[in-house]
């Protein structure tokens, strides 16, 4: 069966990340990727661009080529929903507030609030805190 951007069909949400200096793996970059029963995949991720955020969609696979990008978590989730709907949410996010803030408004809280409209808890604790005290005073330095 071929399906269409508005079908709906069951999905898991991967939630990758890569490091933003280099290796040292105190900071990440966090997108999630989306991954339909037919394999048809979407990346969605939040950038520092001209003082707002920037949504970038990846068709056909995975988070940009150019970056480390590994698997960190694989969520099911319950129900069926299409790409045009995760579309939608996405841009919903961006309208309420695209203002990018380097500890309370970034590709973290973006990869949060998107899973969480499908139902999804990324439980990402831990990395909130390494987050918030490994930027504190960085924002000149990261540009992501």
């Amino acid at each position: 069966m071929v399906y269409k951007q508005k079908d709906k069909r069951k999905c898991t949400i991967h939630l990758c990340r890569r490091d933003l200096f280099l290796g040292i793996k105190v900071a990440w970059h966090w997108a999630l990727k989306f991954v339909w029963e037919d394999g048809y995949t979407e990346t969605y991720e939040a950038n520092k661009s001209r003082g707002g955020m920037l949504k970038l969609q990846y068709k056909e696979g995975e988070p940009e080529k150019i970056y480390d990008w590994e698997p960190w978590k694989v969520y099911p989730v319950a129900r069926s929903f299409s790409p045009s709907e995760v579309m939608y949410q996405a841009e919903r996010l961006f309208c309420v507030d695209n203002k990018y803030r380097l500890i309370f408004s970034n590709c973290q809280d973006f990869a949060e609030s998107l899973a969480k409209k499908f139902g999804v808890r990324l439980h990402l604790g831990i990395f909130k805190v390494f987050r918030t005290v490994a930027t504190l005073g960085l924002d000149n330095i990261i540009q992501h």
